[in-house]
């Protein structure tokens, strides 16, 4: 039973001020995705979804459905077995990591969204980035969101 709020936070990929590493940005050749930890899963969930889009200009750099409702971290640059990433707005299905213009600061709100129906598995295969967005919105029964930003320098 979870004994608090829906909640997602940061692990491996966050500096101590909670802003992404150079090492999980377009910055580093790598661009790993972060590592996450996930609590308080609501109950009678089935599945979870992530989601990470730019606050200002709203492009989505990351999305990823079938995520086991058992889950309670998401590892750096791993796939959870059973998850599956779905096309971006940069035109890939993998996560790419925070990317603002030289020096400049962009805010990244991670999106966790619970769902008590598992998701279609055609989700996401012939729609874009964002109205594969607006479906999870939608469907979803609780989300825990959490905002990092990240400078790119020149």
């Amino acid at each position: 039973m979870p004994t608090g709020p829906f909640t997602l936070g940061r692990e491996q990929g966050f500096n101590l001020s909670g802003s992404f590493e150079s090492l999980m940005s377009c910055d580093s050749p790598h661009d790993y995705s972060p590592g996450l930890t996930i609590a308080n899963v609501p109950v009678g969930t089935a599945e979870l979804a992530l989601s990470m889009v730019d606050v200002q200009d709203q492009k989505i750099h990351w999305l990823q459905v079938g995520i086991p409702a058992a889950t309670r971290e998401l590892k750096a640059h791993h796939l959870t077995p059973g998850a599956r990433e779905l096309l971006n707005d940069l035109g890939e299905a993998t996560y790419d990591g925070p990317c603002p213009p030289p020096n400049s600061t962009h805010q990244y709100l991670l999106t966790l969204y619970a769902f008590h129906d598992a998701l279609p598995k055609s989700l996401g295969d012939s729609s874009s980035p964002s109205r594969t967005l607006t479906e999870l919105r939608s469907r979803s029964d609780a989300t825990a969101v959490l905002i990092a930003p990240y400078t790119r320098r020149s």
